[in-house]
């Protein structure tokens, strides 16, 4: 079973990066990225504010495969577009030249869930639809905010819509002040509320499923 680690993010200018769902926003919109613009990415993140060399580049890109490097700037105009980057005034790739490409946005890293564990071994999950985002031990904030631990991109969310705590006094959710409310089993949460096994969670118009995983561990998750 597949696991969306949400909270692993690079967030920069208006986009976010998530590489355990392998997901790229901009704004509040997602933007698709082949495989390979997704692979250069990652790898200008991770190695940023080093300048990636064009063989190193190739080496992960295309490991197996004989390719000019002259497919290449093909891929970094499809990651330009992807991020509203401008080649002539870019903010977020450099291109250094014969030499390689470098990743020079301001980035905010947000921790993966995975490093905050609960006590007690669980893992706390939401449903949304097809995702299963795991939630960490203490605050997990929700809402369209890039930032935010769950991050929903739905108009009816409010940038900082609510808070799901975990900690030795269980699980609780409150509502932050949120246009369209937080609801738990169809009743709207006006403070702290316990959440249990399998309760609906209202959030704007999105209905959302806590579940706890007993059996789960994840150290195996695919990150």
């Amino acid at each position: 079973m597949e696991y969306d680690f949400a909270q692993m993010r690079y967030a920069f200018g208006s986009c976010t990066l998530d590489t355990a769902s392998r997901r790229l926003t901009r704004g509040e919109q997602d933007v698709h990225l082949s495989p390979k613009a997704f692979e250069l990415l990652r790898l200008l993140v991770d190695a940023r504010p080093r300048v990636v060399t064009k063989p190193e580049i190739m080496q992960v890109v295309w490991p197996e495969a004989n390719v000019v490097d002259a497919n290449l700037p093909v891929l970094v105009g499809e990651l330009r577009a992807a991020l509203g980057d401008r080649s002539s005034a870019s903010s977020i790739v450099r291109t250094h030249h014969t030499v390689g490409y470098s990743f020079i946005a301001d980035v905010r890293e947000t921790r993966s869930a995975a490093d905050r564990r609960p006590a007690d071994g669980h893992v706390y999950l939401l449903h949304s639809g097809s995702r299963k985002i795991v939630l960490g031990a203490g605050p997990n904030s929700i809402g369209r905010d890039p930032d935010c631990d769950v991050h929903l991109t739905d108009p009816s969310v409010s940038k900082v819509h609510a808070r799901i705590t975990i900690d030795d006094r269980g699980v609780q959710i409150t509502d932050l002040q949120s246009k369209n409310g937080t609801t738990v089993q169809g009743k709207p949460v006006t403070g702290p509320t316990p959440l249990s096994d399998g309760d609906e969670i209202g959030v704007g118009v999105l209905k959302l499923f806590f579940i706890i995983d007993k059996q789960f561990d994840t150290t195996t998750a695919t990150l």
